[in-house]
């Protein structure tokens, strides 16, 4: 009974947050048309997918620390059934300036879940598998991002982009009534010792490992979401590809980066240390950022998607070490849905950052200039890791 439970429970969390990306993707994955359709400049554009990361990033701050009170079942649900709503409007508005508004709406509703999805998952979840729990829900951003990307280019070729919120909107009514009726009714009794360990005193040790996962969280989101959200467009007008086809070919990012959220959790079989691996991870990122750099100015289509999957691989790495890794392997030191709302807010202040900031630099300077930043904070995450890893020696010691 315990293993069908914790597969059940791991099963409906996956599918509640890869639905919450579907609904929340689309707009960046339809982002090219949208701009041609709407004849809009591309800082208007981005401007709305910052305002859904400002208020998903503030949200889980907020939601972090309540999730401990929140009854999983309703507000799952209720996040996933208004954000369904959410999504309908959008089409419906066709217009920048009222869609900035529904987006921030919607970026309220979600911010609700990852933390509780997290802390439900903690709760729930037997300890052996755990760490299959881990790879699980590691995997929701990229199948979340590629159905996105996938229903958008489709939409885009033989449709129109407001298709595209349509069907999410679908997939997240029927995620929703999925949700609550394959939950059930969990015990909470197996989870009473945990409750009380989170309201043991962090150690300095600990608040110092939190600092750094959290600048490395903003660095993450500044990449990752700058890169789902303009490779379209980089491709469009840097290599003269077809609205269409530069969006089935960011399909390749989230495709691929699954592969790359499998590989991180191996690694972390031989590198326990958190700060190790986003190290290793943002080494990688550094000189991918550079290939993409010369790839623009060579004009090499092939090389240059070469890199952006390489990124995007990265960059699912990093995310799954800081949202996911750090909060479950520290869930009886921390609140495991705090730690993972309050890191998932920095990875959205990051987010925030660069949907706007991004299409402004783009515009005054080029594409180069946007991935000389983005090489930039690749290698100053580096330099916080590696100094990070000596201190977090001392970290261990004083949580033994």
């Amino acid at each position: 009974m315990s293993e069908k439970r914790d597969s059940r429970i791991i099963f409906i969390c996956w599918l509640a947050y890869t639905a919450a990306y579907v609904g929340r993707l689309n707009y960046s994955a339809s982002l090219v048309a949208i701009v041609s359709d709407l004849g809009i400049t591309k800082p208007q554009a981005g401007l709305v997918s910052s305002c859904f990361f400002f208020a998903y990033g503030a949200g889980q701050l907020l939601n972090g620390i309540l999730s401990k009170y929140y009854n999983p079942k309703k507000m799952i649900f209720g996040s996933l059934f208004i954000s369904s709503i959410l999504n309908i409007l959008m089409p419906i508005s066709s217009d920048i300036s009222i869609m900035k508004y529904i987006w921030l709406a919607n970026g309220i509703v979600q911010s609700v879940l990852w933390s509780t999805l997290i802390k439900t998952i903690s709760d729930f979840v037997s300890d052996k598998n755990v760490a299959r729990a881990i790879f699980v829900m590691s995997t929701t951003v990229a199948a979340g991002t590629f159905t996105a990307y996938g229903i958008s280019a489709l939409c885009v070729k033989f449709a129109s982009w407001h298709i595209t919120f349509y069907i999410a909107s679908a997939v997240l009514l029927v995620s929703s009534f999925i949700w609550i009726i394959l939950y059930g009714e969990n015990s909470r009794a197996r989870i009473t010792a945990e409750e009380k360990s989170e309201k043991i005193k962090m150690s300095r040790g600990m608040i110092f490992a939190i600092i750094v996962m959290a600048f490395c969280g903003i660095a993450n989101g500044f990449i990752k979401d700058g890169i789902n959200t303009w490779v379209p467009s980089v491709l469009y007008e840097e290599f003269g590809v077809s609205q269409s086809l530069s969006i089935f070919l960011t399909l390749l990012l989230p495709l691929l980066s699954m592969f790359g959220t499998g590989l991180a959790n191996k690694i972390h079989t031989k590198i326990l240390s958190h700060s190790r691996l986003n190290q290793l991870f943002y080494s990688a990122a550094a000189l991918l950022c550079f290939g993409i750099i010369v790839s623009l100015k060579f004009k090499s289509i092939a090389f240059v998607m070469v890199c952006f999957i390489g990124v995007a691989c990265t960059m699912a790495m990093i995310n799954n070490v800081i949202t996911s890794m750090f909060p479950l392997d520290n869930r009886k030191l921390l609140g495991a849905g705090f730690a993972a709302g309050l890191l998932n807010t920095f990875c959205y202040v990051g987010s925030t950052v660069t949907s706007y900031s991004l299409g402004a630099v783009s515009d005054k300077f080029g594409w180069n200039a946007v991935f000389i930043i983005m090489l930039s904070f690749s290698i100053f995450a580096v330099i916080i890791c590696f100094v990070s890893t000596g201190i977090e020696k001392k970290i261990k010691v004083v949580l033994q």
